[in-house]
């Protein structure tokens, strides 16, 4: 999840919580839940849950400090709720900004007190934004554009908009076209466009399906019945909704996709590695 989110929860989740990362280049820290907690699905605008087989760096457990991947949280006797995680998520979107947090060492035993490493510099609490041409480059993808069509249209070659595309991906996240318009949407960098489907126009299995190929799920929730056939029938969401890809499908389901969980969609701030 994003710094700005991330944050204000952790002291929400006060001792209580398990390990976290965090890299202040990408702006993005990580929370390590118990094995099988994390259900895909929706958790808060900016809020992913990583989907299976997703490697990260794992640094060594001194290391609390610097811009490349460190614990704001080490390893200890603690592990986080994903309950208290997803109360916690709620509450920093409705309750004012809390003050910034400093690394903390948990310890590695009962008997064993907390131990806070020095003092660093407080981490910013603004995410890392997209630059104008990312901008540019993404409405023009939620719109459908091919790389070549949107080189065309920004001047530039394909090979500096697939620069581009790799840079929305790192900031915002997403791994695919598709993954990547759902992250442009999620972390509300870019609105959906007006030409969004209405709320009835897809069923929940269509839904189950986008939400797999946008990256907001598990490809284990789509209905079995679709595994087989998933190509064809995305070809016909695509034809039925007028979407020239599976990013402009993307785009134009957003509204329902949004609706029919009935909370924000579930996205990490950019793409584990």
């Amino acid at each position: 999840m994003p710094a700005d989110i991330a944050a204000p929860v952790l002291r929400r989740l006060s001792n209580g919580t398990g390990p976290v990362l965090a890299n202040d280049v990408t702006r993005v820290w990580w929370y390590l839940l118990p094995l099988g907690e994390a259900e895909p699905g929706l958790w808060a605008a900016g809020v992913r849950v990583l989907r299976r087989g997703t490697v990260i760096g794992i640094p060594p457990r001194e290391v609390t400090g610097g811009k490349d991947v460190h614990w704001v949280v080490t390893p200890g006797i603690h592990t986080t709720s994903a309950t208290r995680l997803r109360e916690a998520l709620i509450a920093a979107e409705t309750a004012p900004s809390l003050p910034a947090l400093r690394p903390v060492n948990r310890p590695v035993s009962p008997a064993s007190p907390l131990a806070p490493v020095p003092d660093t510099a407080a981490l910013p609490l603004n995410p890392r934004p997209l630059t104008p041409t990312q901008l540019r480059t993404g409405r023009l993808l939620l719109a459908g554009n091919t790389n070549q069509e949107i080189a065309a249209e920004l001047q530039v070659s394909v090979t500096t908009v697939r620069d581009h595309l790799k840079g929305i991906g790192y900031r915002a996240g997403g791994t695919t076209p598709a993954g990547r318009a759902a992250a442009l949407l999620a972390g509300g960098h870019l609105p959906p466009p007006q030409t969004a489907m209405a709320t009835s126009d897809f069923t929940s299995d269509d839904l189950a399906l986008i939400r797999a190929v946008a990256e907001l799920s598990h490809p284990a929730s789509v209905p079995m019945h679709l595994r087989d056939a998933e190509e064809d029938h995305l070809a016909r969401l695509r034809q039925a909704a007028g979407a020239r890809n599976n990013a402009h499908l993307v785009a134009l389901a957003w509204t329902q996709l949004t609706a029919a969980q009935n909370r924000p969609i579930a996205m990490s701030g950019t793409e584990a590695s």
